[in-house]
């Protein structure tokens, strides 16, 4: 395994343990610390559960891996979904790591307008007087998925939400849904071609999906059948929280944008195809 595969092997590890986070109600980070190819530690943050500030993942990882070979960690690889903060920067000063590797950067979680110190790690390690290798954007895509809004928005409904929230959910979803056709019908079209035409115009625009992302597969006078592609934040949250979106969908949302297509025409009809659905397929 070469440098570069080795870092983003560790840390598929960070984001499991970043996604375990999540189930939890924490935070959602998540730190691997590796030594000559060999992992010393994993850990991920305990914020929410054990209330407790400083509980970020590297600070865990480094007491763990700390216990287990000593205090000197110097010639390990710290390994962590996100740039560490000036607090866990700093440990991973004291601590002697002599690299760390990161996917999703303050800068980022700045532009997104999440609440960070402004206070790059590489300061730290500057102001430390401490030669700690840095590479930075490791798997930075499937790192910043952790970190969205949507996606945690979606985690929050969705976590250990029963049969009954999930449709009180989609009660929800039909009104939201309702009120931007309202808003929008007037940019839509809704009359200048076929009326399946529309209606999967309309849902991709809605799903702020590229006509690329929801193909027509298979067409008759009656029916159209296209594949969705385009990111799902809802889809997401499953995924992390281990939840069977077959089930999901139909309870969530499956009605509301049944809905939503009855608001061109109310002969119109949506419905999904359960044996073909992500992530038990690919579309």
């Amino acid at each position: 395994m070469n440098g570069v595969m080795e870092l983003e092997f560790w840390m598929r590890v960070a984001i499991g343990e970043a996604e375990e986070s999540l189930r939890e109600g924490n935070k959602g980070f998540g730190a691997v610390i590796i030594k000559d190819g060999e992992m010393v530690a994993a850990a991920h943050d305990y914020e929410e559960t054990e209330g407790d500030a400083t509980s970020h993942a590297e600070i865990n990882a480094i007491k763990i891996a700390s216990q287990k070979i000593g205090k000197n960690l110097n010639g390990c690889i710290l390994i962590s979904t996100s740039e560490p903060c000036p607090m866990c920067a700093f440990a991973i000063a004291w601590s002697g790591i002599s690299e760390i590797a990161f996917g999703f950067s303050i800068q980022d979680a700045l532009a997104q307008g999440r609440r960070r110190i402004a206070f790059q790690c590489v300061e730290a390690f500057d102001k430390a007087s401490t030669e700690v290798i840095v590479h930075k954007g490791i798997l930075r895509r499937e790192c910043a998925i952790l970190y969205r809004a949507d996606v945690r928005s979606e985690i929050n409904h969705l976590r250990n939400a029963t049969d009954e929230d999930l449709k009180a959910l989609n009660a929800d979803s039909i009104a939201r849904r309702t009120a931007w056709f309202c808003q929008n019908k007037a940019g839509l079209n809704i009359g200048d071609s076929h009326l399946l035409d529309t209606a999967h115009r309309l849902l991709i625009t809605r799903f702020h999906a590229a006509e690329v992302e929801m193909p027509v597969v298979n067409r008759t006078e009656k029916q159209i059948t296209f594949h969705s592609m385009n990111f799902c934040p809802t889809l997401e949250a499953c995924r992390i929280l281990r939840l069977d979106t077959r089930h999901v969908c139909k309870l969530l949302n499956e009605e509301s944008t049944d809905m939503l297509v009855k608001k061109i025409d109310s002969r119109l009809r949506f419905s999904r195809n359960y044996n073909n659905l992500r992530p038990y397929s690919s579309f």
